[in-house]
């Protein structure tokens, strides 16, 4: 096969080169102004005032740039100023023909046009969104919060539902608003939004900001064992948090529970939590229901191993003051119930001298008064049994144990001496 050149005249090729060259030129030219209009666009700052003017400059650079006419949508939707919301529909609306396959830019045009009040043009953007983005909880969300607000809630919460299972901040959003439009129905909400984790997690925290702290329980005991200790451990303790302050002692010890791997450690209701001391006692940093070692150095407080009853430790105070100031007990919150007759037991040796009498008070942990109180601690060489019955009030189910000592009649309260405790039990009766 020969090969045949085409001979071009000079003149001819000239021209043609000279002509590749102004093209070139011209295309650098355009692809540079389109990339800088966009460079800048992508930064500007929506909320400044001059934003408008310098966004106008960048559409005459980048008229066929989506991303300028998407910045320019954001800064006319923001000045509240009469024209503007129109003209920021018409930026969105360009810049979805321009990057047609942009769920966000259909997702903007649609939030724009419902702000408007242009439903079906709204909701036409939305649903082009979803079919670009289907399985985009934002999406989801947004679309399905544009069909409640317009009355068609079964599609709305239907899509909803879709975002709730993957983000955390739609389901708390999806579960408030089914809580207002269904009156506070939770079956309603559950049978609309599911009963998966993110949705009974989102429960926990709408009716617990309620008060409705038995229903926010029921929501968390629906929540898987492995998720309570992982990704909804947080949410567990703030529960916690909020039943303490609360007062609902019971409910709070459930939920505990669900926090601790430990079976040795779980709370029961009327009881004792290591009323032997073998489990050890913190300084600081104590659990609610564990023993609580108030701040200061008089008395020090610790275990033995030499001033026991049984096991292998046993609770071992020494005192030696003589400042009124200088006081501090160690108690435990029991969960208990309402209205039931226990009966405290307890051990105890002591070698104290002490100007005002150390006692054993139960106080109701919900308001606080004193419910029953021991007989003074006595002189004991010997292990010595303490029993105290009383009533848990109607109105509490948390009670408190503590030891505690009588006023002093001035700033000066002399205690020196030992006291041990053991096997310190609670019975119901």
């Amino acid at each position: 096969m020969s090969l045949k050149l085409i001979q071009i005249e000079p003149r001819i090729a000239k021209v043609i080169l000279v002509g590749i060259v102004v093209l070139s030129a011209v295309a650098a030219f355009f692809f540079v102004r389109w990339n800088f209009a966009n460079a800048v666009a992508s930064k500007i700052d929506l909320e400044r005032p001059e934003s408008k003017l310098v966004i106008d400059g960048l559409i005459d650079l980048g008229p066929s740039d989506p991303q300028t006419h998407y910045a320019a949508a954001g800064i006319f939707e923001r000045t509240f100023e009469s024209g503007d919301i129109e003209r920021s529909i018409r930026e969105y609306e360009k810049a979805a023909s321009l990057s047609p396959n942009n769920y966000q830019m259909w997702g903007n045009l649609g939030r724009a046009r419902s702000l408007s009040g242009d439903s079906a043009g709204a909701e036409a953007a939305f649903k082009k969104a979803l079919e670009l983005a289907p399985n985009y909880a934002e999406v989801q969300w947004a679309y399905g919060n544009f069909l409640i607000r317009q009355g068609k809630t079964e599609e709305g919460f239907r899509l909803a539902a879709m975002s709730a299972k993957s983000n955390a901040d739609f389901a708390r959003s999806a579960v408030s608003i089914a809580l207002q439009i269904f009156e506070g129905n939770i079956a309603e909400v559950q049978r609309i939004l599911g009963d998966g984790e993110s949705v009974n997690a989102a429960l926990v925290t709408s009716l617990a900001a309620t008060e409705r702290y038995e229903e926010a329980v029921v929501s968390w005991a629906k929540i898987d064992g492995g998720a309570k200790l992982t990704t909804q451990k947080t949410l567990g303790e703030k529960l916690i948090e909020t039943l303490t302050v609360a007062k609902k002692f019971r409910l709070a010890a459930s939920v505990m529970n669900d926090l601790t791997e430990s079976d040795a450690e779980k709370i029961a209701v009327g009881s004792i939590s290591n009323g032997g001391f073998e489990a050890g006692i913190k300084l600081r940093g104590a659990k609610l229901f564990e023993w609580q070692i108030q701040d200061g150095k008089e008395p020090q407080i610790g275990l033995s191993e030499s001033q026991k009853r049984s096991g292998k430790y046993g609770l071992f105070i020494v005192f030696n003051s003589f400042e009124a100031a200088d006081f501090r007990t160690i108690s435990q919150t029991i969960p208990v119930e309402p209205g039931r007759t226990y009966e405290f037991e307890g051990f105890y040796r002591s070698d104290l001298r002490s100007a005002a009498p150390l006692k054993i008070e139960i106080a109701d942990a919900g308001a606080g008064p004193s419910i029953a109180v021991t007989p003074p601690l006595a002189l004991a060489g010997d292990w010595a049994t303490l029993r105290l019955r009383f009533t848990a009030p109607q109105n509490s189910d948390g009670i408190i144990i503590r030891l505690t000592r009588d006023s002093c009649a001035g700033s000066s309260c002399r205690i020196t001496g030992r006291l041990s405790f053991d096997d310190l039990v609670l019975k119901q009766l």
